[in-house]
């Protein structure tokens, strides 16, 4: 299923690849694509594609290569954040894995799979190593030389890295998954992927992982993000237990979008040097 949605301004604008930012969305539930322009040019960002599919392992590369070539602006030469929304996902520690070649060797040796198709995020004391399909990384590789790909709970933690004197949890709720990261004085302790059907499946695996690492406490700093209807419920449904719960709102001129997508766009205007 696609989503028409109207162009701002003239395509001309978009000739100028020097002058916009790609953002890219991945998951097995679709694809999604955004331009954010340069502040000079004094326009709203624009929307190249939004589609969604029934999620399936199967002929799931092929759906995404058919949005990418579907749309040939996104693969005109702009600088890029790629997002892969995976649930596999693997954090090692630095120390003892240092390359990417270790990084994937340890991967594949839980989840199996080709060496070649992990991806890697470098966050100092940690690692993130995950894959969403075969064949994904290259494709990639080809059609955004150059970018910085992600996975969406690499750019979690690397939002709240920032000490605290408890713990902190970022619950980031996604459509059939929610990703938690637990956070104490701003060393990570646990980072994972559940799939959801219910508002219940989600309060259940939080609050057990929350006793597990014995963060069940009114002190913990709880912030949610995501689908806004099912985490302001959770949130009102917490609110007894918990002396600080944050709700974010991440959304790109008023149109509600993934937060790792607000998360990398925002990175990248924190870093204004960002290359290529």
């Amino acid at each position: 299923m696609s989503e028409e949605i109207p162009p701002y301004g003239a395509y001309s604008d978009l000739t100028d690849t020097g002058q916009w930012h790609l953002a890219v969305d991945i998951s097995k539930h679709g694809l999604g694509a955004w331009l954010l322009p340069d502040a000079s040019l004094g326009r709203g960002p624009r929307v190249l594609v939004r589609q969604s599919w029934t999620p399936s392992e199967e002929g799931l590369l092929g759906r995404i290569e058919d949005a990418v070539y579907d749309n040939p602006t996104v693969l005109d030469d702009y600088s890029a954040d790629i997002i892969v929304e995976s649930d596999r996902q693997l954090w090692l520690p630095s120390a003892l894995f240092q390359t990417d070649d270790e990084c994937a060797e340890a991967y594949t040796g839980i989840y199996g799979g080709d060496i070649l198709d992990v991806m890697v995020n470098d966050l100092g004391k940690e690692k993130c190593a995950f894959t969403l399909t075969p064949g994904l990384k290259s494709f990639m590789q080809r059609s955004f030389p150059g970018a910085r790909i992600w996975s969406q709970q690499a750019l979690l933690k690397e939002t709240a890295t920032q000490p605290h004197e408890a713990f902190k949890c970022l619950v980031d709720i996604r459509e059939a998954a929610v990703d938690i990261v637990l956070l104490c004085r701003g060393e990570l302790q646990c980072a994972s992927t559940h799939l959801w059907k219910t508002e219940s499946d989600i309060a259940y695996v939080l609050l057990n992982m929350l006793q597990t690492y014995e963060a069940a406490s009114p002190d913990t700093e709880m912030v949610f993000s995501g689908r806004r209807d099912t985490r302001q419920n959770l949130g009102k449904t917490l609110l007894p237990y918990f002396k600080t719960i944050s709700q974010k709102n991440h959304d790109l001129d008023g149109k509600e979008i993934p937060t790792a997508v607000y998360l990398a766009i925002n990175r990248k205007k924190r870093y204004a040097h960002h290359t290529r």
